[in-house]
């Protein structure tokens, strides 16, 4: 009997034994507590659809993501499929919620990896496309498998590294160099090429299956951790590993498939200019999304292997990353500017949702307190105070989260640090 797939959890930290406290109309404070409420039932939903296809840090829990997506369709102010959009989407975990859900998703996410992933795990398409993943798949893992074979019976000379349009050949080996031993970059570089030769729909899951794969092929830890540590990788594990990661991807699609909605649309944008990413105003019923807490991650450090393996522009993306841990390093007056950039940059991106929304539509945000630059940072008091007066409150559900070092433990002191979900409607 095959093992089922190796699923990547959500980082989020979720305890469903903390008591959970609500605020605004009872009923609807009552749904975001359910959503908030994490427990071995809802950890099973990680594993639906194409949920754990690739790790990505801090996702949504994709139950939380469910249960939000459901409510928003309940209080949606327009009839038919609801519109529902993410701008901060990350990999998709609402977009193949709201997909599932029969909802008209679009996500808008500044990180072009997380528009890669995002884009796969949305794409259905019809049958034939999803057949295609596959077989393309095994080809390309096969051929790559066999080339290796081939050149070292016979002692070729091997390929030249590949260089992605764009990128500078030296600077791309200086970044990759150390985290891989020279066969497996060997191997990671056949597949890849072979994924560049294959016609544009199928590079996008197919980029994303050798995405999906690169860290455990390399010398890194994980994505959050950079430390480096040895692995023995045999020769073919990659193309192997590569293929099961399509397979993987390919059956996800199918399960959502099932459901019959309007195609995802995935745009690379920020979040703080929604007209450039060709959203208008007033045409969403319901946002879903999670906006990256300050001072906690660093999503250019932990993807750099990606970027530059894949050739994935990130310069703009380094430019316009809204919160990282990175911006509030620096002396006292460096934090009190990142602080400051960050409250300005959620501000916009806050008046953006509501340029966005319907009058009555909604927007669930999940939030939670972090430590920036030393500070202890409440994510209920911020957005209170960032939300635009066109955005009223509606209800929140918050529960209590453990302080996990020892600087949120001196920055918090006898506060509770928590996660909270938080409505809001449009006027």
């Amino acid at each position: 009997m095959a093992r089922p797939p190796k699923q990547r959890r959500a980082l989020s930290t979720v305890r469903s034994d903390a008591p959970i406290a609500t605020e605004g109309e009872p009923a609807v404070a009552a749904a975001l507590a359910a959503a908030l409420r994490i427990g071995p039932r809802e950890d099973a939903v990680a594993g639906e659809y194409t949920h754990g296809f690739h790790a990505y840090p801090a996702r949504m829990h994709p139950a939380t993501a469910r249960r939000l997506v459901a409510l928003a369709r309940e209080l949606a102010p327009s009839p038919g499929p609801a519109r529902v959009l993410d701008p901060f989407c990350g990999s998709g975990t609402v977009l193949v919620e709201a997909r599932a859900a029969g909802a008209s998703a679009r996500g808008v996410d500044a990180n072009p990896l997380a528009v890669l992933i995002a884009r796969a795990k949305t794409s259905v398409g019809r049958p034939e496309f999803r057949r295609a993943v596959r077989d393309r798949a095994d080809v390309i893992a096969a051929a790559v498998i066999e080339a290796g074979r081939r050149a070292r019976r016979s002692g070729e000379v091997p390929a030249a590294r590949r260089t992605p349009r764009g990128a500078d050949p030296a600077q791309r080996q200086r970044q990759l160099a150390r985290w891989f031993a020279p066969h497996v970059r060997r191997e990671l570089e056949a597949l890849a090429a072979a994924v560049d030769a294959e016609p544009a729909n199928l590079r996008v899951p197919l980029a994303a299956a050798l995405s999906a794969i690169l860290y455990k092929a390399s010398r890194r830890e994980s994505d959050t951790v950079p430390a480096e540590v040895e692995r023995l990788i045999a020769r073919g594990a990659p193309s192997r590993w590569f293929r099961d990661r399509a397979h993987v991807l390919a059956d996800g699609l199918d399960a959502l498939a099932v459901a019959s909605a309007p195609r995802v649309a995935v745009a690379r944008g920020d979040a703080r200019a929604l007209a450039r990413a060709a959203v208008a105003a007033d045409s969403i019923d319901a946002i879903v999304t999670s906006p990256p807490y300050p001072g906690v991650y660093d999503y250019l450090a932990h993807q750099e292997l990606r970027y530059a393996f894949l050739g994935l522009g990130s310069g703009q993306f380094a430019r316009v990353e809204l919160g990282s841990r990175r911006s509030f390093r620096g002396d006292a007056a460096a934090r009190r500017r990142a602080l400051a950039a960050w409250r300005k940059g959620y501000a916009a991106a806050l008046a953006q949702m509501a340029r966005a929304l319907r009058p009555g539509g909604i927007a669930a945000l999940v939030v939670g307190d972090s430590v920036a630059g030393g500070e202890a940072l409440f994510a209920d008091r911020e957005l209170a105070v960032a939300a635009p007066a066109d955005l009223a409150f509606v209800a929140s559900a918050s529960q209590q989260r453990p302080a996990l070092s020892a600087a949120e433990r001196r920055a918090f002191g006898d506060r509770p640090k928590c996660e909270y979900i938080l409505l809001y409607r449009k006027l």
